[in-house]
Parts: C-alpha cells; structure tokens; sequence
C-alpha cells in the first residue's frame, strides 16, 4: 500500500480510468529532469542550473577523463583484477557520456512523442481497450524500475568492495587527492567516486530504458488498433460512406503510429549505436575480469555490471522483433475484415492501406544496421573473442606474472 501511494503508476488502473499513455513514461521523465538536461523551472532555475552543472560535470564530462587520467597517473600500481574492472566500466562510461549527450540534444523528441500518445488515447472508447493501455503503462513504470534496481546495486555492490579493500576500485584521478596519504583522502575519494558512478547509473536507466518503455506503450496501442482493423464492415448498419470514413479514420490512426515511431528513431539510432560499438569489448573484459583474476566481492560486482550490460540492448531488440510481428499482425487483421462486400472505392483503398501495413516498423543504428535479436547476438559474441584472445596469447598468465614480481619487489 505504502509503494501504491509512492509510485501509483506502477499500478493498473481500472478500465473506468481515462487513458493516459504518458503515464508510462511518467518516472522516466522524471529521472530525465533529475539528469539535469531539461529546460530549467523558472522558479527554480538557479538551483537546477547549479544541479545539472554538478552531475553532468562529475558523470558526464570529468568521470571518462578521470578513468583515462587515472590510468596515467597509477598504471603501474593497478592489479590486474583492478585494471580490468577498471577498464570494462571506463568504455561503458565513455559510451554513456555519449549516449546522455544524444539524448540532450534530442530531448524534445520525448515531449513530441507523448504528445503523439495523447492523440492515440484519444481514439481508446471501449474499456477493455483503456485496460489495455494501464497494463501497457504499470509494465513499463516496474521495467524501469528494475532497471534501477539492476544499476545501482552495481555501483553500491562497487563501493562496499572497495570500501572492504580499503582501497578506491576505479582508482580515478582527482586532483589534490591521494588516498593513500590520508584515510580522509580515501574517504572523499571512495565518495566522489561514488556519487559519479551514482550519477552515471541513473544516467544509464535513462539512456537505456527510454526506447522499452515508449515501445512497450505503442504496442498495446498497435493491438487496440489490429482489433479496430479487424471489426472494419462488421456493422451492417452502416452505410457505405460511413464504412469508407472508418477506413480513412483508421489510416489516420496508422500514420500517427508511424509518426510517433519518426519521432523516436533519431534518438534510439544514435543510443543504440553507440551502445553496440562497445557492448562485445566491455563484455569480454568482465569475463576475463570475473574467470581469471575477481575475487568473491569484486565477481559479484562484476556480475552486477554484467547484468546491467546486457540489459542496454537486449530488452530493446527482443522489442524489435515482436515489433516488427505485430506489424504483419496488422496486416493480417485487415485482410481479416469484412471487405469482400465493399463497393470498388472501399476495396481500392483498403489494398493501398495494406500494402502500406506489409511494411514492418524497423529502427536501424546510425543506418548501419537493423536493431534486432539477430544483431544483439552478433555483438554480445564479440565478448567471446575478446575472451578467447586473452586465453590464447596468455595475456592473463603474463599480467599475473608482472604482478607477482612487483608484489615481491
């Protein structure tokens, strides 16, 4: 009850409850507005400019030269284990900055396509149609939160290890701090640390989570609209012009769709893009780092992080794919209808509208390649050769070797 009250739109509604498919943004857009990349409230835009200056300086901008400082500066004192956990976060933090700097560019793309949402739930007249979209809306607030939970426990899981070793794990450069000269030091180095891994975290579930949950409300919406396609000349009746006027309306319906997804696929093409460049590398370092060098805290740490790697292309392509079925599901659906006994106007434009309705819904990265499953496995087995290429050239064995002999110097 207390978590109802909290969050209600992890919640279905009752079918009695106007639709509102923003809804299912409704938490996304706030941690959007906590990243500090919207417009800033006039009544409090010292304070947000001040905000979005801390986290985006700290997560954004300084933590990817702080990885690569760091390694300048301590390359030699860093174990193996330490380097490679050091290393799998450095590219997906690279990858991040990027991915939040797309996204505050084309932030105003989210308010267009929730606005695009508002005309759709205004065609939702039966209840079971509004039950619908509630479900679709409480599904994609409780993903977003799982992907919350997935994120931060790797930053908290990060810091109580490095916390147990006594030690910062990424061992980030920041100037006038050195914490090995101080227990202070290491304090305020283990806290800035985390608060930058913090902030890029929620980043991250940002970043990441957005196309999930836009897409998971646009596909209750396309099921609503494969039943309207379905019932087309049901009613006998209807007249002739009112049976066309249903069919010009739902073409409509199809172009809004389509808008929608127009508004989306700039952001998804260049997040997902970038997201896929990297994903095989930091995968194959997190395997080499949890086989050969973690121990029990800093593999389940790694775990964590690979968990939350998986999770930034992976729910997304799966979506892809049923997207692109419940697109010939509509197809289907009007085929179904009852055209045979439409006059010759009818059936001329219900053939165009199916023509149109054969061409599946696809998002493509930077029009290099299409996102989908097949895709994801393509460079998710990138890991495995980055894994087999360390085994090979005995990598791990040498690194291993290097430090035992600087253990006994």
């Amino acid at each position: 009850m207390v978590l109802r009250k909290i969050f209600p739109a992890m919640y279905t509604l009752s079918e009695e409850a106007p639709a509102c498919s923003r809804n299912g943004t409704l938490y996304l857009m706030r941690c959007i507005f906590v990243m500090g990349v919207r417009k800033p409230p006039a009544r409090f835009f010292v304070a947000y400019c001040l905000w979005s200056i801390v986290m985006n300086l700290s997560s954004t901008f300084y933590q990817p030269i702080a990885f690569l400082t760091g390694y300048i500066s301590h390359l030699s004192e860093l174990s193996a284990g330490e380097l490679l956990t050091s290393l799998q976060v450095a590219f997906n933090a690279w990858s991040c900055s990027a991915k939040v700097l797309i996204v505050w560019a084309l932030v105003k793309h989210f308010d267009d396509a929730n606005d695009i949402l508002d005309e759709m739930d205004r065609r939702l007249t039966q209840p079971s149609e509004r039950l619908r979209v509630h479900r679709a809306v409480s599904k994609s607030n409780r993903i977003f939160f799982i992907f919350m939970t997935v994120y931060m426990s790797y930053a908290t899981n990060t810091c109580l290890t490095a916390i147990a070793n006594g030690k910062p794990l990424y061992q980030n450069y920041y100037p006038y701090l050195d914490w090995r000269s101080s227990s202070l030091h290491l304090g305020l180095q283990t806290g800035l640390e985390y608060f930058a891994m913090a902030g890029a975290c929620l980043q991250d579930v940002c970043v990441d989570c957005y196309p999930v949950n836009f897409v998971l409300v646009l596909r209750a919406h396309m099921s609503i609209f494969a039943d309207r396609l379905r019932q087309l000349g049901s009613d006998p009746e209807e007249s002739p012009e009112q049976r066309y006027e249903q069919l010009i309306q739902c073409i409509q319906d199809h172009k809004t769709i389509l808008r929608f997804v127009d508004c989306l696929r700039p952001v998804i093409s260049g997040t997902i893009f970038v997201q896929f460049l990297v994903v095989g590398l930091v995968l194959g370092f997190t395997l080499i780092n949890i086989v050969l060098f973690a121990n029990l805290g800093s593999a389940i740490a790694a775990l964590s992080f690979m968990a939350a790697v998986l999770l930034e292309t992976t729910p997304f392509c799966i979506l892809c794919n049923y997207l692109t079925d419940d697109c010939y599901n509509l197809a289907d659906a009007l085929f179904e209808s009852n055209w045979i006994d439409g006059e010759q106007r009818y059936k001329k434009t219900l053939m165009y509208f199916l023509q149109k309705l054969q061409q599946p819904i696809k998002f493509m990265a930077m029009n290099a390649f299409p996102i989908s499953v097949g895709t994801n496995i393509v460079v998710t087995k990138f890991s495995f050769s980055v894994f087999t290429l360390v085994k090979q050239m005995n990598i791990a064995e040498k690194l291993a070797k290097v430090e035992g002999e600087a253990d006994f110097n």
